[in-house]
This record gives C-alpha cells, structure tokens and sequence, in this order.
C-alpha cells in the first residue's frame, strides 16, 4: 500500500465540501482505492501531463505517483479541476 500525501491545496479543497456527509464519505472511500492502486486511473494530458484524476460524483480527484508516496493535489468540480 503506498502512503497518502496531502498538499494544502487539497487539504482547503476537502475542507470546502466537509459539510457534505455523504460526499465527504465517497471521497474517503475513493482515496483509500487510490491507496490500494494508484495505477488503475488514467493519466492526465495537457496541462496534467503525467498526473491521474479519479471522478468522485462531478468532482475530480488530480493526483500523482511519486515512488510510495501517492501526493493528492486538487479535489475540484469537474467544471474546475482541469484549470
């Protein structure tokens, strides 16, 4: 299992939604899948060359792969996650 990096603007990202239980929840659940296999999402293009977004409902997780470390970026509405 690889170890979970969270930079603050993710931190700020998740903080935005906590109110939202049940999101909050599907968030948890996903990044522990992410944990288990982090190479089963694809990789970004463009702008995110090299980087992976998993789908949460219409919000996107973007993270990357750094050796054990799996570092979580942005967690944003779809409409806003590839800015």
């Amino acid at each position: 299992m690889h170890n979970a990096v969270f930079t603050r603007s993710f931190s700020q990202d998740v903080k935005d939604i906590k109110k939202d239980k049940v999101l909050f929840n599907r968030l948890k659940k996903k990044i522990d899948e992410i944990l288990e296999n982090p190479e089963h999402y694809p990789l970004k293009k463009y702008n995110l060359k090299g980087k992976r977004g998993a789908h949460v409902g219409s919000y996107v997780i973007i993270f990357e792969v750094e050796g054990k470390d799996i570092v979580f970026l942005k967690f944003k509405h779809h409409d806003y996650a590839y800015e």
